[in-house]
């Protein structure tokens, strides 16, 4: 199940990042659309060419072709379209007017439009690099051999250079935080999807209760602790009586239910502080740290209690559940895996002296909890 888990979210944020990228290309469309219509209005103020005008008019309708197609999810023909719109522009742009208009530096912003496509793969991204210092350094050679074909103004071509380089700085600039924004985003989720994965992978998938192995890692974590602070904790392992016998009659999924039930009540009595674990099966264990023997069997004749006087309802059936519980104290000189043995070896002589009791072990002796009398006995 948790390899299911791992696969969607890899597909998930690859989707993300396209949405993201093919935004950001419809934010840029827009924004070129708009400084090319304060192109078109320089250009008429300056008196130039009617046919100059008309070819910007004709690149801003182009630009709004290339929107409407990001929007309608053709990313691959839009990111081409846009490569080969900015060249072909720069391109007779810097012939027509001269490199003094400073129309090659629009090229520059085709350097994140290429690199952050999480599209392409590097092998693409390579050719396209490789394409895009060829036209480049083409538009570069034909600014010395071409003679312009339209003359301005010195005046003229100094705001034509200073729309251009400026005009590149607040595009590569609001791409750069756009995608520092969407990068960021992509981090969040990704910790928040490791986080889930984390989570599900620390949990029995019925009880929602911690698994078998993440339990241990605590037991670990709290035996070291225990042996600098010198301060004992508590272990309750606790076994559903005749199990067997509410699947044979109800079904199995009824024996689900008082499991998912059973982990309710559980989390519901302890504190806070102590963990509880599907051990296996219809077995629990408990951690209670920092807990001493008073501590414990409070705590162990306090689940027995109120799960010995509660019910699962099931289709009409109030199906009535008891648990034998071992308990135990894990002090500094024990190791928890040997309290554990001791836990469980508490727990199967309550079963095997009537069920539903709560039984405290102090190595080879068993007190038998809730019971005025309650005192050691050797097994």
């Amino acid at each position: 199940m948790v390899e299911i888990e791992e696969a969607v979210p890899d597909q998930r944020e690859i989707d993300f990042q396209k949405q993201n990228y093919s935004r950001l290309m419809q934010l840029l469309l827009l924004a070129l659309a708009a400084i090319s219509t304060l192109m078109v209005l320089v250009l008429m103020f300056m008196r130039a060419r009617m046919d100059l005008i008309i070819y910007v008019i004709s690149t801003i309708i182009v630009l709004f072709v290339l929107y409407l197609v990001y929007r309608t999810r053709h990313d691959t023909a839009g990111f081409y379209g846009l490569i080969y719109l900015t060249s072909l522009n720069c391109l007779i742009g810097n012939t027509a007017i001269g490199w003094r208009s400073g129309i090659y530096i629009l090229l520059l912003i085709l350097i994140p439009i290429i690199l952050y496509n999480p599209s392409i793969r590097k092998g693409h991204l390579l050719v396209l690099s490789i394409g895009f210092g060829l036209i480049f350094t083409s538009t570069l050679v034909l600014s010395f051999l071409l003679v312009p074909i339209l003359r301005f103004t010195l005046f003229q071509m100094q705001v034509m250079n200073s729309i251009n380089v400026i005009v590149t700085f607040v595009v590569l600039a609001g791409i750069s935080l756009i995608e520092i924004r969407n990068k960021n985003k992509v981090s969040v989720r990704l910790i928040e999807v490791n986080n889930k994965l984390a989570y599900y992978a620390s949990r029995d998938s019925l009880t929602n209760l911690l698994n078998r192995r993440t339990m241990s890692q605590f037991i670990q974590m709290e035996y070291t602790r225990s042996k600098r602070s010198v301060k004992p904790f508590g272990l309750i392992m606790a076994d559903v009586d005749d199990f067997k016998r509410v699947n044979d009659t109800y079904g199995h999924a009824a024996g689900d239910l008082v499991l998912i039930e059973l982990a309710g009540l559980l989390s519901a009595t302890l504190r806070s502080q102590d963990l509880i674990a599907r051990w296996g099966g219809e077995e629990f264990l408990i951690l209670l740290p920092e807990t001493d023997f008073e501590g414990v069997q409070i705590a162990a004749e306090k689940v027995r209690d109120l799960i010995a006087h509660s019910s699962v309802p099931y289709q009409g059936h109030d199906i009535q559940i008891t648990l034998s519980i071992g308990g135990v104290v894990c002090e500094r000189e024990a190791h928890w895996d040997d309290c554990i043995k001791i836990a469980d070896r508490a727990l199967y002589y309550g079963k095997a002296h009537g069920k539903n009791l709560a039984v405290f072990a102090k190595g080879d002796q068993y007190c038998v909890l809730g019971y005025s009398d309650s005192a050691f006995i050797d097994n």
